[in-house]
């Protein structure tokens, strides 16, 4: 056999270029984890992949990462198995998840299971082919590959493709008001924000932003959050759950700070209208059924 595995780069994870341009990181990403259920670990890698590709400063960093790992031509040191790390290693891995090929030799990943300093010439066996697919199918289905026409409703009561893109395009929207406040208009960043909620989901806003309204005019902090991109996590009867990856510039008197966020937000449809019934803005974090 060849020499040690080699870990993907964040490029690898997705399956893109490292010349790809930030609208076709995001298609790559919306494909790879469509379909897949939240707590899937292909699924948090995939989302973390898309989190530092679409940021410009985080995306130059793991560039330069990658190129003061990647040795000259001429020291390629002969054939290596590289393979897909959301693949089980060792006697009981399927004979086409690992690809040999001749490779560039690079430093191991920093943390398991993630790009760290690594990267690889090829990673797509027979398999990995298979489950690109599989999700480019259901990415179809889902998204009707962003056709104007009116789909067809679903059997099953789900919402159609057209549906869909209506509450993912309303969860973009509601999550920079909903997310956003100024303690010199406390009034009206809430009024902004609850006009894209549900009833019930309004109550429970009210109690947090009860403690915004005691603390923020004491710290005079203003927030404003910043949509990067978004994809569908899963959808039921009436209902859409939207993944959103967002930047949250927040500034008071100690300090300006930009948290990034992977906010999950379920959208219900009440009488025609999307509006937002749940939100968790922990990563990975999901909505009840």
């Amino acid at each position: 056999m060849g020499g040690d595995p080699v870990t993907p780069s964040w490029y690898d994870v997705l399956g893109v270029d490292e010349t790809a341009t930030a609208d076709e990181i995001r298609a790559a990403w919306q494909e790879s984890v469509a379909g897949l259920d939240p707590t899937d670990r292909r699924f948090k890698q995939r989302n973390r992949a898309a989190e530092v590709l679409l940021d410009p400063e985080r995306r130059a960093a793991h560039d330069a990462d990658l190129a003061a790992q990647d040795p000259d031509e001429d020291d390629l040191g002969g054939s290596t198995d590289v393979v897909d790390p959301e693949t089980p290693t060792g006697a009981s891995a399927a004979p086409d998840t690992a690809v040999r090929v001749r490779t560039r030799r690079t430093a191991e990943a920093g943390d398991e299971g993630e790009p760290g300093t690594s990267r690889v010439a090829l990673a797509v066996g027979l398999g990995i082919v298979a489950l690109v697919l599989v999700v480019a199918t259901v990415v179809a289905l889902v998204a009707g590959g962003g056709s104007t026409a009116p789909a067809a409703a679903d059997d099953d009561g789900l919402p159609d493709a057209r549906q869909v893109q209506a509450a993912r395009a309303a969860a973009e929207t509601a999550i920079g008001p909903v997310l956003s406040y100024d303690y010199r208009t406390l009034d009206k960043s809430r009024a902004a924000a609850t006009s894209f909620m549900t009833p019930a989901y309004a109550d429970e806003y009210d109690k947090n932003f009860a403690v915004i309204e005691e603390n923020a005019p004491k710290s005079q902090t203003i927030v404003t959050a910043q949509v990067v991109s978004s994809g569908i996590v899963r959808t039921g009867d009436d209902r859409v759950d939207v993944l959103v990856f967002v930047n949250r510039p927040t500034r008071n008197v100690s300090k300006d700070v930009v948290s990034r966020d992977q906010v999950t937000v379920r959208m219900l449809d009440v009488d025609g209208s999307w509006l937002v019934d749940c939100l968790v803005t922990s990563p990975g974090g999901t909505c009840g059924d």
